[in-house]
């Protein structure tokens, strides 16, 4: 059972009925970016990353630097072992 039969399954409870169409809405949104990514590659990947950053660059900063730190954490050798 893929996610959009989940949602719709779980839309007609009380109370899930717009939670479960937000949800079903940004399924579909990123089931369209990943149909373009597919067909656009690696190029299509780095213009909109690049899009992103123009448009929002102190969010691109913070993105960047939280993943820098991240990675940094799970390089690093452990301390006294």
């Amino acid at each position: 059972m893929d996610i959009e039969e989940q949602v719709a399954d779980s839309s007609g409870q009380a109370g899930l009925g717009r939670a479960g169409a937000v949800v079903k809405d940004v399924a579909d949104k990123a089931r369209e970016k990943l149909a373009s990514y597919r067909e656009g590659g690696l190029d299509q990947v780095s213009e909109d990353i690049v899009d992103y950053a123009r448009r929002q660059p102190v969010t691109a900063i913070l993105i960047a630097a939280g993943v820098g730190l991240l990675v940094g954490m799970l390089l690093r050798p452990g301390r006294g072992e």
